[in-house]
C-alpha cells in the first residue's frame, strides 16, 4: 500500500494509518479472520455514510424531485458498478492487499472488490476522524456524479448489466455499434451487446450512448442470471 497515493486522491491525511491499511485489506489476505483486520467492517460503516451523504445532497440539490426520482438517483450513484468505476479511476485497486490466488485471478479489477474498497475507505475516514470529514471526502469524490445524477439513472442499466455479468464469471459485456442506415452517418445507431461469445441484447437509439443503454436494458430482460 502506498499511503501517499491514496491520501492524495482523498485530499485527506490519516492520523492513524491502521484504519487506511485495514480499509485496503481484502478478507482473502486476513489469515486470522477473528481479528477483523480486513475491510468488511469498514465497508459496512462506509455504506451507511455514503447512503446518508448522497441522500441529503440529492434532497438539497433537487428540490422538485419526488421520492421515487431521488431513490433512483441515489441507487445509481451508490451502485456497485458506479462505486467500482470511481475506485478504479482513483487507482485504489492497485493499493489493495490480496491473497496471491485472488490477485492471480484478477481480483484488483473485480467490480465487487473495488466497490467494497470504496465503501471501506470512506468508513476508514469516518473512524479516523468524524462524520464531517467523511462527508467532505465523499462530496469531493462524488462531485461529478452528483452533478450528473439524472444522467446516471439511465447509465445504470449498463452498470447493472456489468455487475450481474461479472458476478458470474468476472467477464464484462462488450458493445458493438453500427449504423441503422449507412446513408445516415449521424444516426440512428444499433448497439449489440455480447458476453461470453454470444449476443445477449440488441437495440437502437438516436445516439451511440442511447443505443448502448437500450441494448443493456434488453439484455437485463432476458433472465440470464437465473439458475
Amino acid at each position: 500500500m502506498d499511503r501517499a497515493v491514496v491520501e492524495k486522491s482523498l485530499d485527506y491525511v490519516f492520523t492513524d494509518e491502521v484504519w487506511l491499511k485495514q480499509a485496503l485489506t481484502h478478507p482473502s489476505s486476513d489469515q486470522k479472520r477473528s481479528t477483523n483486520l480486513n475491510y468488511e467492517r469498514l465497508e459496512f460503516l462506509g455504506d451507511a455514510v455514503l447512503e446518508l451523504v448522497v441522500s441529503r445532497e440529492l434532497f438539497t440539490r433537487y428540490p422538485k424531485a419526488d421520492e421515487g426520482e431521488l431513490t433512483k438517483m441515489r441507487s445509481a450513484i451508490v451502485s456497485r458498478a458506479h462505486l467500482s468505476g470511481l475506485a478504479a479511476r482513483l487507482g485504489w485497486g492497485e493499493q489493495l492487499t490480496l491473497s496471491p490466488q485472488l490477485e492471480a485471478n484478477g481480483g484488483r479489477k473485480a467490480l465487487s472488490i473495488l466497490a467494497n474498497t470504496f465503501e471501506s475507505v470512506i468508513g476508514a475516514v469516518m473512524m479516523d476522524s468524524n462524520y464531517n470529514a467523511a462527508r467532505k471526502v465523499t462530496l469531493m469524490l462524488m462531485q461529478e456524479s452528483l452533478d450528473k445524477a439524472h444522467t446516471l439513472i439511465s447509465v445504470n442499466y449498463k452498470g447493472e448489466l456489468l455487475e450481474k455479468l461479472q458476478s458470474i464469471n468476472n467477464e464484462g459485456p462488450k458493445y458493438v455499434i453500427e449504423l441503422v442506415d449507412e446513408q445516415k452517418p449521424a444516426g440512428p445507431f444499433r448497439a449489440r451487446v455480447f458476453w461470453s461469445g454470444r449476443e445477449i441484447g440488441c437495440a437502437e437509439g438516436q445516439s451511440k450512448h442511447k443505443a448502448e443503454v437500450a441494448a443493456a436494458a434488453k439484455a437485463l430482460e432476458q433472465k440470464l442470471f437465473e439458475n
